[in-house]
């Protein structure tokens, strides 16, 4: 399997991991109750557990545009330096991007460079599909 759709596989890990934490979360502030109840009532996470959510929903949206993406380029059969090196960026940068965001990080603007890292990586993906087909 090439390396753009490895990290299409770790992103929906990554995604996992982030839904599994926003739901301790949410469980951990709302009783167990509420975990397996009908959920009629928001959750009122707040701290790690409610920017665990919002990680997960920027990787949610960040992930769907990989993917578009990183399956077109596969099923071209595209895979260069290029797109190899974008594919390495994305996942890097997107794992950074959730320890970053959970944690609460704010220094110099850290969680949004992680996320442009995440936008460059699948730019150069979408470079090497353009220049490969």
């Amino acid at each position: 399997m090439t390396m753009e759709l490895w990290s299409l596989v770790w992103g929906g890990v990554l995604l996992f991991i982030l839904i599994a934490l926003s739901a301790n979360a949410n469980v951990s502030a709302m009783g167990m109750g509420w975990g397996i109840g009908n959920r009629d009532v928001p959750a009122t996470t707040t701290g790690w557990g409610a920017r665990a959510r919002r990680a997960y929903l920027n990787h949610l949206e960040n992930l769907l545009i990989y993917a578009a993406i990183a399956i077109p380029a596969h099923l071209a059969g595209v895979s260069t330096e290029l797109s190899i090196l974008g594919a390495q960026i994305f996942i890097i940068a997107r794992i950074l991007y959730a320890i970053v965001y959970v944690a609460g990080l704010t220094v110099a603007g850290i969680r949004t460079i992680c996320w442009l890292g995440g936008v460059i990586g699948y730019a150069l993906i979408f470079v090497a599909l353009l220049q490969n087909t």
